[in-house]
């Protein structure tokens, strides 16, 4: 009989114990089910928080490109800019020198057919190396650069040098209408640098056969750009596509990516993923994941977002 009483009372501990290890899991779905359903927040708690809807707003937007720009190497640039500079200088000594024989031979004095002949092809030689020297820099560097006054150039070259500029080669797969803007950045969720677009490169990417675009960055950015560093480039082309603007407002920032709240219901609002968007003018664009009918939360987004996850987790 005592045997069968331990027995009955094990029995009883060891399923008492059994209960409470599926507690947590059924805690857990539902905090998951309550996640998934959003917020809920009545009329009067949004007025309170300054919650305000609006409907999307479909517009248009710059069709953007994905691309990368590399800091160039002017170094050998420098150096054919020096053998310009040599050449001129050499040209300029020796065609001074033909005419002064030639002079001289004029009057009849110390100076032979010979003597000038010599001096004229020599001159004719150094002037025929300037105008290689020179074309050079447009064979090997483009147009645009060779198009630069001398004194120009070699103020960029300075410029470069004392890192307050950095020359780039920007290429983009797919981007062969007119790019009428850039814009590079360190990292994916860096600030925009601005480029000026130079002109077309001089060759194309021997990979990607892409033609490829000469950018330059100038001021404090350019300290952050040695020669060889890969950035990531976005360029704007000619065409526009459709889509919606958002305004910043509605915007949240937070698990690394941006969202929108969007009304489901009377009183019940859900966090709707937009990262793909892209920052414009007007606020934030998007050709898709949310639709005209929708209606969005477009001020009080950060209320909404303590709701829901805590204010330290918004960004």
């Amino acid at each position: 009989m005592r045997l069968l009483l331990i027995v009955a009372l094990g029995a009883g501990l060891l399923a008492g114990c059994g209960k409470p290890a599926e507690a947590p899991a059924t805690a857990g779905k539902a905090t998951e089910e309550k996640k998934a359903e959003g917020v809920t927040m009545d009329a009067a708690t949004q007025a309170r928080m300054g919650v305000k809807l609006a409907h999307v707003a479909q517009g248009k937007a710059p069709q953007m490109v994905d691309g990368y720009a590399r800091v160039m190497d002017v170094g050998p640039l420098a150096a054919i800019e020096s053998e310009v500079s040599t050449a001129v200088a050499a040209a300029a000594s020796s065609q001074e020198e033909y005419r002064r024989l030639q002079a001289l031979a004029a009057q009849d004095q110390a100076a032979s057919a010979r003597s000038v002949e010599v001096a004229r092809a020599q001159a004719a030689s150094d002037a025929a190396r300037t105008k290689l020297a020179a074309r050079r820099i447009g064979l090997e560097w483009g147009a645009s650069i060779e198009r630069m006054s001398d004194g120009a150039r070699s103020a960029l070259l300075t410029d470069i040098a004392a890192g307050r500029a950095a020359l780039l080669r920007i290429d983009a797969p797919g981007a062969d209408a007119a790019v009428k803007k850039v814009a590079v950045r360190l990292e994916k969720a860096a600030a925009a640098l601005p480029v000026t677009i130079i002109g077309p490169a001089a060759a194309a990417d021997a990979k990607l056969q892409t033609t490829g675009l000469l950018g330059l960055v100038r001021g404090a950015a350019a300290a952050q750009l040695p020669t060889g560093r890969l950035l990531q480039a976005d360029l704007e082309v000619g065409t526009s596509v459709e889509g919606f603007l958002i305004p910043e407002g509605a915007l949240v920032r937070t698990n690394n990516s941006v969202w929108v709240y969007v009304k489901t219901g009377n009183d019940t609002f859900a966090r709707r993923d937009v990262g793909a968007g892209r920052a414009v003018a007007d606020g934030w664009f998007i050709s898709e994941g949310v639709k005209p009918e929708d209606e969005i939360v477009v001020e009080g987004s950060g209320s909404l977002l303590a709701v829901e996850q805590g204010p330290v987790e918004a960004e």
